[in-house]
């Protein structure tokens, strides 16, 4: 403790050697007395307890010079006891009966009877080896001489079939594919041909002013009276020359296709074949000419002869049309506002050509495109609604006539 240390919060007056301490405020000896801890009275010397002395345990005793007790001395000794009272005595060994030699005897081997050799049975034939003679030899190795050379001298008359055969035709098919070869060459030099062809026709303001322009035109004037619609197009506009043009083989029957944009802005797309050395417009390709309209065949109602669309693959099927017997396909409209579902029976001729434009060989392609085609139509079994249809045969492929 720093008695130098002053507390300034200490405000009892400093102690001093005059202050009275024998005097001081309420102490008094009866109340120290009565606070004043009480402890046993402290225990003398004299009043310990005696120490006992334990009798000491003689143990064993080691040392270099130890006392051999007598056996008087040895209050208990050993006891050996024997298990039987038997003693057990030690005799010489009895010697081994004397060794006899062996004796050998020989015994020849039978001589072998004659024609054993042909005898059947393990006892005859154990450890004989058979020996055939050289004529079976020499007579094995003709007969594969003669079976090789007769394979080979019948080898033509085996492939014959099989060998592709001159055909009186193959100059005439030769023939139609330059032909076709050389209309295709000539079509892609016709574009500002197919320009004016397409010009002509847009302009045109009364059936007998198309009937020459378009393919089987005279045939088809009373078709073109009912179904064809002037487009009132000023005498001024003709296509873009950057309209695409391009050229196709459809079964056999080259083609172009001129497409381009209306002054509308609406497109367009012209079909157009070769004939006489004059192209002329597929008026039912370039219209996608329908024997009825989309709008009639969802009411399962109109005819359904030439039904032109873009087909693809579904997986729409019902009770009267299940999995198992047809295939599902989904028909939109040409201007991409309808839709119809279609439906081709496995086995027959129209499922196989119209499966086939959607497979790789046996395998159905993942997610085909859809594909423009012509079909015939014809109402399904009963029960199907009225927006379900059956193929009844597939005419084209594209909307090209053929």
């Amino acid at each position: 403790m720093n008695p130098g240390f002053i507390d300034p919060n200490n405000h009892v007056p400093d102690v001093s050697e005059d202050d009275g301490w024998d005097n001081a405020q309420g102490y008094t000896e009866e109340g120290a007395a009565r606070t004043a801890t009480v402890l046993p009275p402290r225990r003398k010397v004299a009043d310990r307890a005696p120490e006992t002395t334990a009798p000491a345990e003689t143990g064993l005793r080691i040392g270099s010079s130890p006392q051999r007790l007598e056996p008087a001395d040895t209050p208990s000794r050993l006891v050996v006891q024997e298990i039987n009272g038997g003693v057990i005595r030690l005799e010489q060994e009895v010697p081994p009966p004397p060794k006899v030699e062996r004796q050998f005897t020989f015994h020849p081997r039978p001589a072998a009877e004659k024609d054993a050799a042909r005898q059947q049975g393990e006892s005859k034939e154990w450890g004989i080896g058979r020996l055939h003679g050289h004529h079976w030899v020499v007579g094995g190795g003709l007969a594969v001489v003669v079976i090789v050379i007769g394979s080979m001298l019948l080898l033509p008359a085996i492939n014959a079939p099989n060998k592709p055969r001159e055909q009186a035709s193959q100059p005439l098919l030769k023939e139609e594919k330059d032909a076709r070869l050389e209309i295709i060459n000539r079509l892609l030099e016709k574009q500002p041909e197919a320009i004016q062809l397409f010009r002509s026709y847009s302009q045109a303001a009364h059936v007998d002013e198309i009937v020459p322009l378009v393919r089987d035109g005279a045939a088809m004037r009373e078709l073109l009276k009912k179904d064809w619609k002037p487009l009132n197009l000023s005498k001024q506009w003709a296509p873009s020359i950057e309209s695409k043009w391009s050229v196709f083989d459809r079964d056999g029957r080259p083609g172009g296709l001129l497409e381009g944009s209306l002054p509308d802005g609406s497109p367009f797309s012209a079909y157009v074949t070769e004939e006489k050395g004059r192209l002329l417009l597929d008026w039912k390709a370039t219209n996608a000419y329908c024997s009825a309209t989309y709008s009639d065949l969802e009411k399962g109602t109109g005819d359904s002869s030439e039904i032109r669309g873009e087909l693809s693959t579904a997986t729409y099927y019902g009770a009267s049309l299940p999995e198992e017997e047809y295939r599902s396909f989904r028909m939109v409209s040409p201007d991409q506002v309808s839709l119809i579902w279609c439906y081709a029976r496995r086995g027959t001729p129209a499922e196989a050509e119209v499966a086939k434009e959607f497979q790789s060989g046996e395998i159905l392609k993942e997610n085909p495109a859809p594909r423009k085609i012509t079909l015939r139509l014809k109402l399904g079994p009963e029960g199907t609604l009225p927006n379900q249809w059956v193929i009844a045969e597939m005419l084209h492929i594209d909307w090209v006539t053929p």
